[in-house]
């Protein structure tokens, strides 16, 4: 997504949305060494565990006021220029209209959340800033062993995807608590 003279370390990175994939997200970036990464989410745990893996974050209800807050502040800090790249994990349209919102012009949006909804700009506005939009799955097969090697040097960052193990019997609680942000996610032991 960065323009091939752009290095990583001189980009400026979003996360919007801190579930598992959020934080699995978080812990890639932070390999490439950002200038900076904001995490935007309003679970405060979830927020703590990304502060503790480095990250910037930041509360979308309750930090400088909310969205127009999150991108003055975003803003602020890139000298005006807004985040080099958007990775949308919600799923929502306003959270792609926030992306968009969030990204410089010549940017990009990694839209990883799945959407069944109209995209929430047109294809003008995405011309007017000269932006990249990618949507899509992993593909796991063409990025296995670098995600592998990345999980050998990054496991312990990732301990919370396996801190949760439940009965099977026990999946309508295990969602709730997921639904309720008490448990980042659950393993079902059948």
């Amino acid at each position: 997504m960065l323009p091939a003279s752009q290095p990583p370390s001189d980009a400026t990175f979003v996360v919007l949305g801190l579930g598992p994939v959020g934080i699995c997200a978080l812990v890639a970036l932070q390999s490439f060494n950002p200038k900076n990464v904001f995490v935007i989410d309003s679970v405060e745990s979830r927020l703590e565990l990304a502060a503790s893996l480095g990250a910037q974050p930041l509360n979308f209800v309750s930090h400088f006021g909310g969205i127009g807050g999150i991108k003055k502040h975003i803003q602020d800090a890139t000298e005006g220029r807004g985040a080099d790249v958007v990775v949308e994990i919600v799923g929502s349209s306003n959270a792609l209209r926030f992306a968009y919102d969030l990204v410089r012009p010549w940017g990009g949006i990694s839209s990883i959340g799945v959407h069944n909804a109209e995209l929430p700009f047109s294809g003008a506005e995405m011309y007017a800033k000269n932006l990249k939009l990618q949507f899509g799955r992993c593909p796991v097969r063409s990025v296995y062993d670098e995600a592998l090697e990345l999980l050998k040097s990054h496991h312990q960052k990732l301990s919370f995807l396996t801190n949760n193990f439940m009965d099977l019997s026990d999946a309508v609680v295990a969602y709730e608590k997921f639904d309720k942000a008490e448990v980042q996610k659950v393993i079902f032991r059948f």
